[in-house]
């Protein structure tokens, strides 16, 4: 069983390597748009929401491997409570490039910042972040790119709790030197 499956592996990258090689690659690609922050209080007791940016840059060392670097602002008063939430995440990312749609995942590390102001005082904490997961991009034409959707699992780790949240980003996606 374990060789089928070492096999059905080999086999898969040898096609997406091929595909890959069907369209150009950039050297360097960026992202910006519009992102939606799920998070959870320390405990899980409880969810809230943010809105606001993720930015992205990917340095492509070959066609299918990049290291990225990944930032992101989030913004809201859930709770009565004025929060800011900011990420500073890089990692590897994997993309399957094809003609008419380029999938990736990615593996982020770093630190999340997170700042809530209340009438009776505010509070600030740092913590390392972990980002798992993946989206699409659409070539549109040329340099540009759409990314028709990227969802990650953000775990953090305020106050000696551990929080699950996730993003969900959408935008724009520029790529240089072909």
């Amino acid at each position: 069983m374990i060789r089928k499956l070492t096999v059905l592996s080999a086999a898969l990258m040898l096609v997406s390597l091929s595909a890959t090689a069907q369209q150009s690659t950039s050297k360097f690609d960026v992202f910006g748009g519009y992102s939606y922050f799920n998070g959870s209080t320390s405990g899980e007791t409880s969810r809230y929401s943010l809105n606001g940016w993720n930015g992205e840059g990917t340095f492509n060392f070959t066609p299918w491997l990049g290291g990225t670097a990944d930032f992101g602002g989030y913004y809201g008063s859930p709770f009565s409570i004025s929060a800011h939430d900011y990420t500073f995440l890089f990692g590897p990312t994997i993309k399957v490039r094809t003609p008419h749609i380029t999938p990736f995942v990615h593996a982020l590390f770093g630190v999340d910042r997170f700042h809530a102001a209340a009438l009776d005082g505010s509070i600030n904490d740092s913590a390392f972040a972990i980002a798992v997961g993946g989206g699409a991009d659409i070539p549109v034409k040329g340099m540009f790119s759409i990314r028709a959707g990227q969802l990650d699992w953000l775990r953090t780790n305020h106050y000696s709790n551990g929080q699950n949240n996730l993003r969900f980003s959408t935008g724009v996606v520029f790529r240089f030197g072909e």
